[in-house]
């Protein structure tokens, strides 16, 4: 099914002129052979999110087999991004996760040999000013015995800096759900943190909460016909002999 990249929000068009309450810097992207859909929502207060992380999603009990590229200044921990917590600041700890450009974060999903079918992603960035609850970055994912493959690219940047200056439109919290996925089998989730381009200090983003939503693979309905026809002509010779 062929990916259309879709603005969370429109406006049907009037005498010709199409217009959009989405933020025109709003962009999610579903790579092909891929599909799904997305949604982007942002509010000034950088606690509206609270409570919207998951605690029960597949990546709720994983430690990250890889980690790079991150800061670890006022509490923050990329250990943080998958602790079913969104935090407060102050006092003193981020609760999340400071990225820098290129920041990685890599997860195996464990042991079912089949792999996991990802059916949905959250992601929630949050700050109190400087413009770091913008969100920038991208996710791949590796089925069993498989490369990794482009899934999606989120650049969602709804808080803007004046003049590189704090100021009330660079405080808030952000959300992005892609729903309705369709990467099955896969083994190991991969998030690269990117630039948001002027819209935050260091074009950094304080990322409070990933979630990872899906189920393990099971086989298909044939294969297991075909698995149970083979364990019946075994158990059929054995009593042969």
């Amino acid at each position: 099914m062929k990916h259309r990249t879709k603005i969370t929000t429109r406006l049907a068009a009037v005498a010709g002129l199409a217009l959009s309450v989405a933020p025109v810097n709003a962009t999610v992207i579903i790579s092909a052979p891929f599909s799904g859909s997305f949604t982007e929502v942002s509010n000034s207060n950088e606690q509206f999110y609270s409570g919207d992380q998951s605690g029960s999603d597949l990546l709720k009990v994983l430690t990250a087999t890889s980690v790079s590229g991150w800061r670890f200044e006022n509490g923050a921990d990329p250990a943080e991004l998958n602790d079913g917590i969104h935090g407060d600041f102050p006092p003193g700890d981020a609760e999340g996760a400071w990225t820098t450009v290129g920041a990685v974060v890599e997860y195996n999903f464990g042991p079912n040999a089949l792999g996991y079918d990802i059916t949905g992603i959250q992601s929630i960035a949050s700050w109190t000013g400087v413009g770091f609850g913008n969100q920038v970055w991208t996710v791949e994912v590796k089925p069993v015995g498989g490369d990794y493959a482009l899934l999606a690219t989120v650049d969602y940047t709804p808080f803007n800096l004046l003049n590189g200056n704090l100021h009330p439109d660079s405080a808030g919290a952000s959300k992005v759900n892609l729903t309705g996925l369709d990467a099955t089998g896969i083994e190991f989730i991969r998030f690269t943190a990117g630039s948001t381009l002027g819209n935050s200090v260091d074009n950094q983003f304080v990322w409070r909460e990933i979630d990872v939503f899906g189920i393990a693979t099971v086989p298909e309905p044939s294969s297991t016909a075909l698995l149970g026809l083979a364990a019946l002509a075994v158990a059929l010779r054995r009593r042969r002999v």
